[in-house]
């Protein structure tokens, strides 16, 4: 009996190990995966419902965007554009009583910062009062294009009335994202026959036509 009673007892733990190891360990262990697996899930849609929320933010602030790269592009353009920068200056020293006397830009240079953006050196040579010069530096950073003002160099003279006449030297750096120069040139410049097209462009002021039509009826009466 008491044999009986021990097999039955040893039977019973038997099938009880068997049960759990082939039925119980298994659906435990995939419980436990499928924990893992819903952790991830709930961690993906998160970082989804994050994302979602930025695209969303984008949409519904497209305008404001893109109106701030097309001041990124006034800015820093992608081509030199210096005619219209030239126009832009011409029209500024008018406009503050200043007397535009040269106005020299270069080609452009790699930035010292080692960005993509291209450095345009530019100089001028301007003339009036205090409160001229003063408005026509603040027209530069006025203007839609950056234009950076590196150095100022003055110098003063006394005109015949009495009144003090400030000329200035400025240093101007604009930016670009283009290596090279368009091919049209500046407004009213003409092609020199054999000149090299890679030079860079020369101003004149307007006092130079003169000079030299007088230097020649100078020239042509000693003869």
């Amino acid at each position: 009996m008491r044999r009986m009673v021990i097999f039955s007892t040893l039977g019973a733990l038997l099938v009880t190990a068997l049960w759990w190891m082939f039925l119980i360990s298994p659906r435990n262990g995939k419980i436990s995966d499928l924990g893992d697996e819903l952790v991830v899930a709930q961690d993906t849609q998160s970082r989804l419902q994050v994302q979602i929320a930025a695209l969303e933010e984008i949409r519904d602030r497209e305008v404001e965007f893109l109106a701030a790269v097309g001041r990124l592009d006034a800015l820093i353009p992608d081509r030199p554009l210096l005619d219209e920068f030239i126009e832009e200056v011409h029209a500024l020293s008018e406009d503050t009583g200043v007397h535009l006397q040269t106005l020299s830009p270069s080609l452009p240079t790699p930035a010292s910062d080692g960005s993509v953006l291209r450095e345009i050196p530019v100089s001028m040579q301007i003339e009036g009062d205090f409160f001229d010069l003063l408005g026509f530096l603040f027209g530069l950073s006025d203007m839609e294009r950056l234009a950076r003002v590196d150095a100022v160099s003055l110098s003063s003279t006394t005109a015949e009335d009495g009144a003090t006449i400030l000329s200035a030297s400025l240093e101007v750096n604009l930016f670009t994202l283009a290596d090279v120069f368009p091919t049209e040139g500046f407004p009213g410049d003409q092609p020199v026959e054999g000149e090299n097209p890679n030079d860079p462009p020369t101003t004149t002021t307007p006092g130079d036509d003169f000079e030299a039509n007088e230097e020649e009826s100078t020239a042509g009466g000693g003869g």
